[in-house]
């Protein structure tokens, strides 16, 4: 319930700041990320994962603009310490909702931060995964950005649990930004 009302807050205010006249700075960016999802609690297994996103966010006031973003991602998992030659890679996908935030003076360079609490589902070896990300990052010019991730899922049957940091490079095709 308290992810739906979030989700809806966001989109209330992103609805609001559209339909504000005057230029709206925002962010409207495609990126592109890589993982190294680490799976600790059953399986013992790391691996690598690709990472393909969008980001929107729109400005509400001078130093502040709030958004969405949709991520999809996937890849695969090898076990340490296999108990079974056929049963030591496992594949991994995820699809992932969230808040994005624009903090700071948005005609220069602002900090992105982002937060999905739980808005997404994965699968990881037949597990049914709900991810809990955070985001952090920065405009470093008018088009191009960087964020680092933090992923966390956790299967609600629980019999996993992984952790996986991914870096992100996006590029804005949004309003161009005053220098």
């Amino acid at each position: 319930m308290k992810k739906s009302i979030l989700l809806a807050l966001a989109l209330i205010c992103c609805v609001t700041a559209f339909a504000q006249k005057g230029e709206r700075l925002g962010l409207k960016g495609l990126n592109v990320g890589v993982g190294a999802p680490v799976e600790f609690y059953d399986l013992k297994a790391v691996g690598a994962n690709l990472h393909v996103g969008f980001d929107c966010t729109y400005s509400i006031s001078d130093k502040f603009a709030l958004g969405f973003y949709l991520s999809a991602g996937g890849g695969a998992l090898f076990e340490l310490h296999p108990q079974y030659q056929y049963d030591k890679v496992f594949s991994m996908f995820k699809f992932s909702a969230g808040l994005l935030m624009e903090i700071g003076e948005l005609d220069k360079k602002p900090f992105l931060v982002g937060i999905g609490p739980g808005t997404g589902v994965g699968f990881l070896d037949m597990d049914l995964i709900l991810p809990v990300e955070i985001r952090f990052g920065r405009l470093f010019s008018n088009h191009w950005y960087v964020m680092g991730e933090i992923d966390y899922g956790y299967s609600l049957a629980e019999e996993t649990i992984s952790v996986e940091p991914v870096i992100r490079i996006g590029y804005n095709f949004g309003h161009s930004r005053k220098r």
